[in-house]
């Protein structure tokens, strides 16, 4: 997803209707804002975290958001009666000018799996210049999880491409989908995976340095398969876990929410046997605000390594 997408009112929309987000950010705010704290909003969309905020306490909030669904925002504050607390500013959050520090940051700034929409740095440098020292962020620490799964869907759109469909040879389209990431990819439920889930990396969004943030994430992963079936893509997703123990997830096994999973295609299927192992690479780079590129990499057993960059994707756009 890219930053313009958030000044579509369809994806606020979206993110709105999605309760389990909302709800779990709700309870999140509730345990960690205090009476009369001062609470930053990170890209502050329609101002739902603000207003929440507000609803658990807040004396002040400060909403940031650069985007044009801040003009919406300002009427749903005015709407709801809280035009006196939060005072909704737009600009860029690593530009922004504040009287004062604050108590609280908040942000929802997950991708699929996390840090994939390169908008983690916003909410670095948002705490680096306005945290207290003893101010606390929401979310804490976001961890990105990854399994093999099977995805018939996936694989058969893909083969469908080298089949010579109106008896042309759509050969670049195939191996230009099978270097897409899908995001929001909603196929990759619990009983398709075909290995335990493995941690990619944990967040620690109190103490990561901008640096770092900014940095590629890389993992090298070894799998075991659990079962027999044909391994047609990886899927990520996230756990994000706030100062109250909670927390929010789009994991396979868990309600469904409006992010869905991450999908990284093969180019061809490869059918594998209880205990085969499975070597996985993945590279998360960031290149601007809400957009990475990302390089993949599966071998299965004694296999050949099967090789993926979504710099081969044609329609990507490449700084």
């Amino acid at each position: 997803m890219f930053v313009g997408d958030y000044a579509q009112l369809s994806i606020h929309r979206l993110m709105l209707s999605d309760r389990v987000r909302t709800e779990s950010y709700r309870r999140a705010l509730l345990s960690a804002v205090k009476a009369g704290d001062v609470v930053l909003d990170v890209g502050a969309g329609t101002g739902i975290m603000g207003m929440l905020a507000v609803q658990a306490g807040a004396g002040k909030v400060y909403a940031v958001e650069k985007a044009g669904i801040a003009r919406l925002a300002r009427q749903l504050i005015e709407r709801n009666g809280m035009a006196d607390r939060i005072h909704l500013i737009e600009s860029d959050i690593e530009s922004v000018e504040l009287p004062e520090r604050v108590d609280v940051v908040v942000g929802e700034w997950m991708g699929c799996y996390g840090v994939d929409e390169n908008l983690l740095p916003s909410m670095v440098a948002a705490r680096d210049r306005w945290l207290k020292p003893s101010g606390a962020v929401v979310p804490e620490v976001v961890t990105a999880w990854l399994a093999p799964v099977e995805d018939d869907g996936l694989a058969e759109g893909i083969d469908s491409w080298r089949g010579r469909p109106y008896d042309l040879d759509f050969g670049p389209l195939a191996e230009a989908s099978a270097n897409e990431v899908r995001m929001g990819h909603h196929e990759s439920t619990a009983d398709k995976l075909l290995a335990e889930p493995q941690e990619l990396w944990a967040t620690d969004v109190r103490t990561i340095r901008l640096e770092d943030a900014r940095s590629p994430f890389s993992a090298s992963l070894r799998f075991s398969a659990s079962r027999q079936g044909r391994l047609a893509a990886l899927a990520a997703w996230f756990v994000a876990r706030f100062s109250d123990g909670s927390a929010l997830t789009n994991a396979p096994d868990a309600p469904e929410t409006h992010w869905g999973r991450s999908a990284f295609p093969l180019n061809a299927g490869v059918e594998v046997e209880a205990g085969m192992p499975i070597e996985v690479q993945l590279t998360c780079e960031p290149a601007q605000p809400g957009h990475c590129h990302h390089r993949w990499a599966v071998k299965v057993g004694a296999g050949e390594w099967q090789r993926h960059d979504t710099r081969r994707d044609p329609t990507l756009p490449i700084p």
